[in-house]
């Protein structure tokens, strides 16, 4: 018998890949919980919403950009939160841009940036991001993405 456990939040990486390039844009948090972090989109689900859904929104939200392909990474975050004494499993997105004009939400972050991969990676703290950014680069960016993964 599997067990399933419904998502209550995601992570979705933005990147924007050129012939030339891929850079991954991180955002930093200004509000109270982690303030002063990187970290790619994120966010809660609404009532009713799908895990993607979410994504999208959060990417609309958070940073005015709308992906043009929209991938499940074939991978779950998985972290523990102090704070509510329990373990988070986040359903990670990958969506590609083709603009690099992102307009921030002001009440949650403060700045961005767009990344080449290794400084993406580094500017992340926590070893779970550093974990999957490495996971998206290898399998969306250095190889073909698996078709089975694409939303849209």
């Amino acid at each position: 018998m599997t067990t399933s456990v419904p998502p209550h939040c995601i992570s979705a990486y933005v990147i924007h890949k050129t012939a030339e390039s891929a850079h991954y844009l991180l955002i930093r948090r200004c509000a109270d919980y982690l303030r002063g972090t990187w970290q790619m989109v994120s966010g809660g689900l609404e009532k009713g919403e799908t895990a993607h859904a979410a994504a999208l929104r959060e990417i609309q939200e958070e940073t005015a950009l709308l992906p043009y392909t929209l991938y499940a990474a074939d991978a779950v975050e998985t972290f523990y939160m102090p704070s509510h004494d329990k373990i988070a499993f986040v359903p990670v997105f990958v969506a590609f841009v083709d603009t690099t004009d992102v307009q921030l939400s002001p009440k949650e972050h403060d700045a961005y940036e767009w990344l080449p991969f290794e400084t993406a990676r580094d500017r992340l703290i926590w070893s779970e991001q550093k974990r999957i950014i490495t996971h998206i680069h290898n399998c969306f960016i250095d190889n073909t993405p698996n078709s089975f993964l694409k939303i849209f």
